[in-house]
């Protein structure tokens, strides 16, 4: 079922619930009949008969009448508001769930929108439309009262109405940009809230402030119009319904002069003629509200039709880890340029793959749909035969530890991020991630260990920490793949030495491992080394010939190359390493020779090949000699922040 469809189905619960709205509405009007026909008769028969006990009675009889309107409306009202709070309860979660499963355009806009529908519908302005089919009951009195009082106010509510549809015609347009440029303004706030860090470090408020002030500056300018409009027309209808009580009152005057009717007429029919136009003028007055809250219904409706729930599925067991790519492609967008052109191959169980290659070459990507982020735009990946597509996403979310480029917490505590907000999992299943990614001893050292609230109001990780927390998160539940996208970013010498014991725990435990990374010494911890060009397979082999040379590298002296051939500034480090000190280093390109076809990917030289059981802990020492050169260009955490801090003392259950 569609998400739209379920929606519809939560549309009619509601509507059902509507039923004794209207009839506690219709109640509701019927009592207030009970003050005109409580003045009427003072007028007419205590007065002249100066009954003290009729008067009693009659007040008696107006007070609960009167008590009873009180409880209608307000049981009206309470049902009003449950129904529309359960209408937002029931889709909110659902809605919510379809956006974050879009691999793009996920919009918050669309909670939000529910949010104001719910306002809409427990409105007042929304509460009056109940009391409209009571109308002609009122009438229907006045009728029968005196023909000319019910003409009277007939006319004069036709007058109403009148203004109410002029109105709607002229603020239409109005609300609808206001709405727009409302939008847009939000989304700009978002974004610059976002960027909180770049905007202070930089000082971009005046430019900031600028930018989003143009769209809110159109957004209120929108709203002053419309508000400024519909406040005239509310006014007029405010006006004109006083106006219509006075010729009531003069009718009722003239028809007792005409001694057509008796006094007490004269404030009856006002009461009634007031109680009959109340709604209309209530409408008129919410008739913006009331017209933006429909906007919004529609524009929900015309994105559920684009949304859609991840499916439930059955439930498979844990899998080996095996990954085969079929002919693979991902274009972002119709009509972009292709990010990942036709990749094909096998990863099996056990295997460590690094992927290389230059910015924009899709490294990202293909990592993203490995790990069901993102859907191939062409082709399939199947983890142990499965489409990775038809497997339950939260299974597979246990299956696949992810780490991706940006790393980011949610609100809450150290261990509750590790669990990915998995709150009822027993704390020891985090501790037990953190030992195997070797980050615990480093939670320790927090203000409040795994119990430290992480929020941008408080406590934040600085970079390290954070990929070193995210490194945990991915092992949590201890997954047979692990993706992780540029994980040693931020590391200083003490984390990537953290790092590396973990590709070697993972290697133990027999994960299959997917690692993006630029830096040269997290390579002696592969398998295989995948080089991405263009969204093309450039080169692919074991890690020790590409290491090595046997498929990047050249002569000692090569010839000029075009500066689109040069060696990867990484890659050169690695190869002037291995050259005696006494030559003097020149520059190394790739050697291009006979790049793997794309479409051979399966076979021999493609992803199917696997290495010996010891490749995982073999250094060279070439390999050796890279990491010191990279750890060169990175800045120590310990010395950054004043040497190590003084560990916290470490409580029973974070033990």
């Amino acid at each position: 079922m569609s998400l739209l469809d379920r929606f519809k189905e939560r549309e009619a619960e509601f509507k059902a619930a509507l039923k004794p709205v209207a009839l506690y509405s219709f109640l509701a009007s019927i009592c207030m009949l009970a003050m005109p026909i409580f003045l009427s008769l003072v007028y007419d028969k205590v007065l002249s008969s100066r009954s003290f006990e009729t008067l009693i009675a009659l007040a008696i009889f107006a007070i609960v009448f009167l008590f009873a309107f009180g409880f209608f409306d307000s049981v009206r009202m309470h049902l009003l508001g449950k129904s529309a709070a359960r209408l937002e309860a029931q889709t909110q979660g659902e809605i919510l769930a379809a956006e974050l499963a879009r691999q793009s355009d996920t919009r918050t806009q669309t909670v939000r929108d529910v949010t104001a529908i719910k306002q809409t519908l427990s409105s007042g302005g929304f509460a009056a439309l109940f009391d409209v089919p009571v109308i002609p009951i009122y009438l229907l009195v006045l009728f029968l009262i005196h023909p000319l009082l019910g003409l009277v106010v007939l006319v004069g509510g036709g007058i109403l109405v009148g203004i109410a549809l002029f109105a709607d015609r002229k603020v239409a347009p109005i609300s609808e940009a206001f709405m727009d440029a409302n939008i847009q303004a939000h989304q700009n706030l978002e974004m610059f809230v976002r960027s909180q860090e770049l905007v202070r470090a930089q000082g971009m408020y005046n430019a900031v402030v600028g930018e989003w002030g143009k769209k809110q500056g159109e957004a209120l300018s929108h709203h002053l119009k419309s508000f400024m409009t519909m406040t005239t027309f509310s006014s007029t209808s405010k006006a004109a319904r006083q106006m219509l009580q006075i010729v009531v009152i003069g009718t009722g005057a003239l028809l007792v002069l005409g001694d057509q009717a008796t006094a007490g007429v004269i404030f009856a029919a006002s009461i009634i003629g007031g109680r009959a136009l109340a709604p209309i003028e209530q409408i008129v007055g919410n008739w913006r509200n009331l017209k933006q809250g429909y906007s919004t219904y529609n524009r929900l409706l015309e994105r559920l039709a684009e949304l859609a729930l991840p499916d439930e599925k059955t439930p498979l067991p844990r899998p080996k880890g095996e990954i085969l790519i079929e002919r693979v492609g991902y274009v972002p967008r119709p009509g972009a340029a292709p990010i990942i052109r036709g990749i094909t191959g096998r990863i099996y169980a056990g295997e460590s793959i690094a992927i290389i290659g230059p910015s924009g070459a899709g490294k990202s990507t293909l990592a993203r749909m490995i790990a069901g982020s993102i859907e191939a735009s062409a082709g399939r990946i199947a983890l142990d035969g499965q489409d990775i597509k038809a497997w339950d996403p939260t299974s597979r979310g246990l299956y696949i530890g992810y780490m991706p480029q940006q790393v980011s917490f949610f609100d809450g505590t150290i261990r509750e991020n590790i669990a990915r907000l998995r709150k009822d999992d027993p704390a020891e299943l985090a501790v037990e991630a953190a030992q195997l990614a070797g980050v615990h001893d480093m939670i320790l050292t927090m203000p409040n260990g795994y119990d430290t609230p992480i929020s941008n109001q408080g406590f934040r990780p600085s970079g390290g920490q954070s990929q070193l927390i995210a490194l945990a998160r991915a092992f949590y539940g201890k997954p047979a793949v692990l993706i992780l996208d540029e994980p040693n970013a931020s590391l200083d010498t003490q984390g990537e030495a953290i790092f590396h014991a973990a590709l070697g725990t993972a290697k133990k435990m027999g994960m299959t491992v997917i690692m993006v990374t630029q830096r040269p010494s997290a390579l002696k911890f592969t398998d295989k080394v995948m080089v991405l060009e263009a969204g093309l397979v450039k080169q692919y082999d074991d890690r020790d010939k590409v290491v090595q040379g046997k498929m990047v590298g050249g002569p000692a002296t090569p010839p000029k190359k075009p500066a689109a051939e040069q060696k990867p500034a990484a890659v050169q480090k690695s190869a002037a390493a291995q050259k005696p000190a006494e030559t003097k280093p020149t520059k190394q390109v790739i050697k291009m020779s006979k790049p793997v076809p794309v479409n051979k990917l399966a076979s021999g030289t493609g992803l199917s090949s696997t290495t010996g059981a010891n490749d995982g802990a073999a250094e060279t020492p070439q390999t050796d000699k890279a990491d010191p050169a990279n750890n060169q260009n990175t800045v120590s955490e310990a010395a950054t922040q004043g040497g190590t801090s003084k560990k916290t003392p470490l409580s029973k259950k974070g033990s």
